[in-house]
């Protein structure tokens, strides 16, 4: 018996230690901030006149940029701070940086900065910066920067000049991010700022929008002259529709060859999807494209993450996945709201991220949202989504960052607030609100249009207040690290272990840089298949990703067990085009426009509907009448209307002509109609 006894204890105690080694291997390993250098802390500080009750945007938090500043082929990053000055930390190998943000002459004291766009603006080989101002009363504290690339010291350093009034992009209307691509096609790159404006009014009351560019709140569109100067063009370009800006993305959404515009805002504004009209003009077609959206959105991001080469979306909102928080900070919705959506033209929106699956519907471009099926729709309050392939196996998976130091959306602090606000001193309230930090979020793609929260499993499980997030191949090892701005705690940087895994199946890479035309050395806009085996991936490359960031700028595509690319089809923003073949895996090249060929086709994508719509076709002309009653106002805990199940139907032949015709059942009070099928397939009305 004690051998038993002791044979017992020795495999449990063996399986312990076998459990906690594996735990300690996780995808991700956070390196500590002695290791690696990185010692930024987007540190807030709050006092009696400037708190989130009195400033609602006190924690939107900065983003993070990952690019190469000193071209020496390690990735630099820089951190973006609201009360404390933006960082520039050099890549010096082996995950270790050092601060350079004095030297090269990028201290921001005092604005607040919010995003942070990588772009080659010049087109001298030099990475530069333009970076957001937002929230000081004063004008000259609220203009954007573009740090021009001075060049490169003897000891790597890059240097940067401020040089935003002489390219005429000084503007100081609350930006919170942007993007730079090609809008009108000429060469040269253009610029989309992102703005979100605190007014007076309620912003979730509903209200007439804002759809002739006057609002505060109007996005702005500067196009580039190709003289170093840029203006800007936003009525003439029909960008004039108001929104509380938090997330920006560009992509070629329904697959034209001309870039198109995804915003997602915040509050009662809706989302705005600018499909590019090819003559410099853009078109708000978000009513025709997407079925409802993100009630609060904050950042976005786009991508292909079921590999049909369209681009997908999502965006973020808050809503908490444990149900004791839903019942105590999301509101009630009730059947107002959706009357109050039509009456002043607004789409329907919902408390929950959304994944708009782009179906590339040969009739034009629409999306199925599928927030719910994929398993994502529920992250607590968040900012960065970021699509990308962390574990090299050929699908894109997601993380997610969230986090807000004071949830002012606790009922109950609602509640005590409106009963104490007048008496009580302002700082008591303050610190009467509940502080909630969650750790960020991890899923892993599944192939089949879901994925599996892996947070713990991948070593995201640390607490935070996080905000903008990059992804970049930091040590130069083929997998995707990862990087996160925190607020009131020291960034986060996330080593991929991929490599170090003990795992059965190699993962390959292949990693794809860009050199384009002089006004566009980055080749921004540029299209990437690549072709293995039965498979294929699609990359657009516009680094602007996530929330406030921009991610490292070099495509990258996990290929599994593959061992070879068949194929890689490269198209250029002007649809030149390349096709490499038979490329190795497991490097990283670099494709030139110089070697293309023009007059290039897109990728051919299957735009078959499985059904479409054909009551024109038919004659039907039947017009359903239903009385209007809101069940609600009788019974409020009913799931749904019981007044309103639509019309009856039925199917038979009811003539005895061997065609089956169509009954539509009548409303209570009216009367329904016989629709016979007549030889040619049409369906005619019996009239009596």
């Amino acid at each position: 018996m004690k051998r038993i006894y002791f044979f017992s204890f020795l495999v449990v105690a063996l399986s312990f230690s076998a459990c906690k080694g594996k735990k300690d291997i996780t995808l991700f390993r956070l390196l500590d901030e002695d290791m690696t250098g990185i010692d930024f802390n987007n540190k807030i500080m709050e006092s009696d006149s400037f708190n989130i009750l009195t400033y609602e945007y006190i924690y939107n938090g900065g983003g993070v940029a990952a690019a190469d500043f000193n071209n020496d082929s390690i990735v630099d990053l820089f951190f973006t701070g609201n009360q404390v000055s933006n960082r520039l930390y050099l890549g010096l190998g082996t995950l270790k940086f050092k601060d350079v943000t004095k030297a090269s002459g990028l201290l921001s004291d005092p604005k607040w900065s919010s995003g942070v766009s990588v772009v080659d603006i010049n087109g001298d080989g030099l990475l530069d910066l333009y970076v957001c101002a937002t929230t000081h009363p004063d004008d000259a504290l609220r203009k954007n920067m573009l740090f021009i690339n001075q060049g490169i010291g003897t000891d790597g350093t890059p240097t940067f000049v401020d040089e935003a009034p002489a390219y005429g992009l000084d503007f100081s209307g609350h930006s919170i991010t942007s993007a730079f691509f090609d809008y009108d096609k000429d060469g040269d790159l253009d610029l989309y700022i992102l703005v979100n404006v605190k007014l007076n009014n309620i912003p979730t009351n509903f209200r007439a929008k804002i759809e002739d560019g006057s609002s505060a709140n109007n996005d702005r569109l500067f196009r580039n002259d190709g003289n170093g100067k840029f203006t800007d063009v936003t009525l003439e370009a029909g960008i004039r529709f108001e929104g509380f800006g938090l997330g920006l993305a560009i992509q070629d959404f329904n697959n034209d060859l001309w870039p198109d515009i995804y915003v997602s805002n915040d509050y009662l504004s809706n989302d705005i999807l600018y499909l590019n009209n090819q003559n410099g003009t853009f078109t708000n077609a978000t009513a025709s494209l997407l079925g409802h959206q993100s009630q609060f959105s904050m950042g976005n991001d786009v991508a292909d993450f079921n590999n049909d080469a369209r681009p997908d979306i999502i965006t973020l909102d808050m809503l908490p996945e444990n149900s004791e928080r839903k019942k105590t900070t999301i509101g009630n919705k009730s059947y107002q709201n959706n009357i109050n959506n039509d009456l002043y033209n607004y789409q329907y929106q919902y408390v929950r991220n959304m994944v708009q699956l782009n179906n590339g519907a040969a009739a034009g471009v629409k999306f199925s949202e599928i927030g719910q099926l994929a398993g994502v729709y529920q992250t607590e309050w968040s900012w960065s989504p970021l699509f990308a392939d962390f574990d090299n196996d050929g699908l894109k998976d997601l993380v997610i960052t969230n986090g807000f130091p004071k949830d002012v959306t606790d009922k109950d602090f609602a509640n005590y607030r409106a009963q104490y606000m007048n008496i009580a001193p302002p700082g008591f309230l303050v610190d009467s609100i509940p502080v909630i930090k969650i750790p960020n979020y991890a899923f892993k793609n599944n192939g089949d249009l879901t994925f599996t929260d892996v947070s713990n499993v991948w070593g995201l499980d640390q607490p935070s207040f996080s905000n903008g997030a990059a992804f970049a191949d930091l040590d130069n090892d083929g997998d995707l690290d990862y990087i996160v701005n925190n607020i009131n705690g020291s960034a986060f940087v996330y080593e991929n272990t991929l490599n170090q895994q003990p795992q059965p199946l190699k993962a390959n890479f292949l990693r794809v840089d860009f050199v384009g035309q002089k006004n566009n050395l980055s080749g921004l806009g540029t299209k990437v298949y690549i072709y293995y085996g039965d498979q294929y991936q699609y990359y657009e490359h516009y680094p602007f990703r996530g929330y406030l960031s921009t991610v490292e700028g070099t495509a990258h595509f996990g290929l599994g067990q593959h061992a070879l690319v068949d194929s890689m089809r490269v198209i250029w923003p002007d649809g030149s085009a390349q096709t490499l073949k038979s490329v190795a895996v497991n490097q990283r090249i670099t494709v030139q426009y110089k070697d293309t060929v023009h007059n290039s086709s897109p990728h051919k994508t299957d735009n078959s509907l499985l059904l479409t719509e054909s009551a024109i076709q038919s004659g039907i002309q039947y017009v359903h009448q239903q009385k209007d009653i809101i069940d609600f106002n009788i019974q409020r805990t009913i799931p749904h209307k019981f007044s309103q199940f639509g019309p009856a139907l039925a199917v038979g032949d009811v003539n005895g002509d061997g065609l089956d015709d169509l009954y539509v059942g009548g409303a209570t009070g009216l009367s329904g109609q016989f629709l016979f099928k007549t030889a040619k397939g049409n369906l005619k009305p019996v009239i009596r």
